[in-house]
């Protein structure tokens, strides 16, 4: 990842700009949205132990420490993604984030949830993430 890092300073012009961007490497939390209330279910969790994303923020902080770039600013932000009901985001899952992990615990509270639950309801992922600008040194 750092030599990636370092390809991309090569294509840069002088003081160029590398916004980065990541999920932050935590369990996200799962929750049931209703008309009348918020249900907090518990956390997806990752198979890697999120170890890709680990690596990512330690190749930029390799990269700033080399001094190949100079760090500008860092925000994190919330964001969410939401699914109707559970198959759409066991299908979404299964799409894009393979090394999820879903508890069968969490699984059957979504599903007790949702067979209780007034109408409509929904599934909310919120993920934390965390912006990084850096500019070519």
């Amino acid at each position: 990842m750092v030599h990636a890092l370092r390809q991309v300073h090569k294509l840069l012009q002088p003081n160029g700009r590398l916004i980065n961007v990541n999920d932050l490497p935590a369990p996200h939390l799962i929750e049931v949205h209703t008309p009348e209330t918020i249900h907090r279910v518990g956390w997806l969790q990752d198979r890697d132990d999120f170890d890709d994303t680990r690596s990512a923020f330690n190749a930029l902080a390799q990269v700033v420490a080399d001094g190949d770039f100079d760090l500008e600013d860092e925000r994190d932000f919330d964001y969410n993604i939401y699914v109707d009901d559970l198959p759409e985001l066991l299908k979404w899952l299964a799409e894009w984030w393979s090394s999820a992990i879903l508890p069968d615990r969490i699984i059957k509270r979504l599903e007790g949830f949702f067979r209780d639950a007034p109408q409509p309801a929904r599934i909310v992922l919120r993920l934390r993430a965390r912006m990084i600008k850096l500019r070519a040194a």
